[in-house]
């Protein structure tokens, strides 16, 4: 089994192409923790700024059903694990009492067994990782052990990820905010030497045009600058 989780590592780590894509990321990590215990699917939820989990991606599509119920019930393995910040092992869903309405619904699925593993990075809790076998199962020692270091293995992409997106989503607002500009100052120059008035009477014409017409000053300004490129 450790040589299996060798390759797992090597896998993950060597096989990422796009460090934004949090869903492909995801994907692989269910699978690899899936293959490395022995499972029948898994599932993740990640936490939102505020603290509450939500439930983000699942193997397979009873899986996500599972997910689903627990998030609506806000209770669950992956709650039980998230708030106590420790694994939750259960061998049989059956026989399970402390979340009755989630365990009943998860066994209506054909799930009987599920690890729930915390996934932390940078000394962060960031959600947890469910991994669910159809049997119930005596899980062993150096089994949860390998879902704990699988899971610990791909929150710290998860993490990075997340920040990439968002350092990626800021950049693309900023440059727009270049952009816009640019493109504003440009035809303010314009107008200014049209019209022989100063910066601000320029920008006040332009804000003008753009109440009147409705369009934002961006629009207006291309416009303006397209109407000169024409004439000249």
């Amino acid at each position: 089994m450790r040589d299996q989780l060798v390759a797992v590592v090597r896998e993950f780590t060597g096989s990422i192409v796009n460090p934004f894509d949090l869903d492909e990321l995801l994907h692989r990590l269910m699978r690899h923790a899936i293959d490395v215990v022995s499972a029948s699917g898994a599932g993740v939820m990640l936490a939102r700024d505020d603290g509450d989990l939500r439930f983000i991606a699942a193997s397979e599509e009873r899986i996500v059903r599972a997910e689903q119920h627990q998030a609506e019930l806000e209770s669950g393995a992956c709650f039980e694990a998230y708030s106590t910040n420790r694994v939750i092992v259960v061998e049989d869903l059956a026989a399970e009492t402390r979340w009755p309405r989630y365990a009943e619904h998860v066994v209506a699925l054909g799930l009987r067994a599920v690890i729930g593993v915390p996934m932390h990075a940078c000394g962060q809790r960031i959600g947890v990782m469910n991994i669910y076998r159809d049997e119930p199962t005596r899980w062993s020692a150096e089994q949860i052990e390998m879902a704990e270091i699988v899971t610990a293995m791909g929150a710290g992409y998860v993490l990075n990820a997340n920040q990439l997106r968002a350092e990626h989503t800021l950049g693309e607002r900023l440059q727009a905010a270049v952009d816009s500009r640019d493109v504003i100052g440009q035809a303010k120059g314009i107008l200014m030497a049209r019209e022989g008035i100063g910066a601000d009477a320029a920008f006040e014409l332009l804000r003008e045009r753009s109440q009147r017409h409705e369009r934002t000053l961006r629009a207006i300004a291309e416009s303006i600058i397209a109407e000169h490129q024409s004439s000249t």
